[in-house]
């Protein structure tokens, strides 16, 4: 079944479980309560994430620090529905243009970029396969496919490795 807990979902959590054992230095921007990273961060304090910031200004927080980290773990709010859902959770209004899941995820992609190390590995999940992308410079190395039954929504797995410096962004 899907759980708001991503990663609680057997398959998936050993789909992420078989890269960390490969880390040395892993970031989750949207741990909720696994601190299976190296940095855990999520909005909501009441987490057990190490930090509790917005996604994109940790990334640029760990990247201000110097943080390259070979892991990266995508996974945010699948929708406009569960951004809200976020968002009431911890008391905080949700504008019109946080609901723009698109354009969060391209903040979220720079953001992430900033923190790869050369040849790292971002996992992704969603309900579409729009990872970091050959734009970036990256190339999908695993997909899978999770179906939850009934009439619930699969999820999609991605590993995507960076191999290319050229597709990087110089932000």
């Amino acid at each position: 079944m899907p759980t708001s807990d991503t990663f609680d979902c057997k398959p998936i959590g050993e789909f992420v479980r078989k890269y960390l054992r490969e880390s040395k230095v892993s970031v989750d921007p949207f741990a909720r309560n696994k601190r299976w990273a190296t940095y855990t961060n999520d909005l909501n304090p009441t987490t057990a994430a190490e930090y509790h910031m917005d996604a994109g200004e940790f990334l640029a927080t760990l990247a201000k620090r110097g943080v390259k980290a070979d892991l990266v773990l995508v996974d945010p709010p699948y929708s406009p529905r569960q951004v809200k859902e976020c968002y009431d959770a911890i008391g905080k209004a949700m504008r019109t243009e946080d609901g723009w899941t698109a354009a969060m995820h391209k903040r979220w992609r720079e953001a992430v970029l900033l923190i790869c190390a050369p040849g790292a590995t971002v996992l992704t999940f969603g309900w579409g396969s729009n990872g970091m992308g050959k734009g970036l410079g990256f190339d999908i190395t695993d997909i899978m496919l999770v179906c939850h039954g009934a009439d619930h929504n699969d999820t999609i797995c991605m590993a995507e490795r960076l191999i290319a410096e050229q597709g990087r962004l110089v932000l």
